[in-house]
């Protein structure tokens, strides 16, 4: 099964009521998500209103700025990592957002979990991005293809007007393989200083087992309540059963699954089976 993630921080199309954009924006971030064929999305700061391997745990993460103190940023990590510790090492595990971090291009030093393209300097928190990584044997796949600095950046910082990388899609080393490709894309237009990031994955999920033992209810022929006569009585039936029933007026906990078992074998009984 192939499948495209995407990571992308829409910000800056949200916090300006000013900006001349159509008004309905999430409509503009379905679209450009839709022109990508985009299937999972992490969109960072939005405010926006109202898996062999058996599962995948896909995690959505925005990391404090630079504004914020190093006491802050370490708290993070650490709720992060317990995190990422407590998804079964069975799981695949796909890290997706804005980590406000380079890691830059040393990948004699952290090889494995840097590829061999990464981009500039590492930087203070990018360290912190790195140990963590590191402790959880995952890998930053932004770095892991040949591509130009365009495709690899993905914010552009608002003084020097220098590029970097800072939004990432992470997985675990062993699934390095299923990775197709991550890039920027430079096209996507949604009015936020950062490029849409997308990945491609061939994920190969066990799908889950019913447990044994377990049967799938039968499908009720429901064409038989169009007869009149077998609708009222199945509806008097129904009616007198859940009146008599102690279950349903006393075990306030647990009401549904005493309606449902009942309501099921009165229709079986009345309807029978499709």
């Amino acid at each position: 099964m192939a499948i495209t993630l995407a990571t992308w921080n829409v910000r800056t199309l949200l916090d300006n009521p000013h900006a001349d954009r159509p008004e309905r924006r999430t409509a503009l971030v379905a679209r450009e998500l839709a022109r990508y064929k985009v299937d999972i999305a992490a969109l960072n700061e939005k405010s926006l209103p109202d898996k062999h391997q058996k599962n995948a745990t896909i995690i959505s993460a925005y990391v404090p700025t630079k504004t914020n103190s190093m006491d802050v940023k370490d708290r993070f990590y650490e709720e992060l990592d317990l995190l990422i510790a407590s998804v079964a090492q069975t799981d695949k595990i796909i890290l997706l957002g804005d980590f406000n971090a380079r890691v830059g291009s040393n990948y004699q030093t952290w090889s494995g979990i840097i590829g061999l393209h990464g981009v500039g300097k590492c930087n203070s928190i990018g360290l912190l991005l790195l140990k963590t990584r590191a402790t959880h044997n995952l890998s930053i796949t932004n770095t892991m293809f040949r591509l130009s600095t365009r495709y690899k950046t993905s914010w552009m910082h608002p003084r020097s007007r220098n590029w970097h990388l800072i939004d990432y899609v992470i997985i675990r080393k062993d699934d390095r393989n299923d990775v197709r490709v991550t890039k920027a894309m430079c096209g996507a237009d949604c009015w936020t200083d950062h490029r849409l990031i997308i990945s491609k994955l061939n994920l190969h999920i066990q799908p889950r087992k019913r447990p044994q033992g377990q049967r799938t209810p039968r499908r009720l022929d429901v064409s038989k309540l169009k007869v009149e006569e077998v609708a009222k009585n199945f509806s008097r039936a129904l009616e007198q059963r859940i009146m008599g029933s102690t279950d349903v007026q006393n075990n306030i906990k647990e009401p549904w699954a005493s309606v449902r078992d009942i309501l099921y074998s009165t229709a079986l009984k009345h309807l029978g089976p499709a």
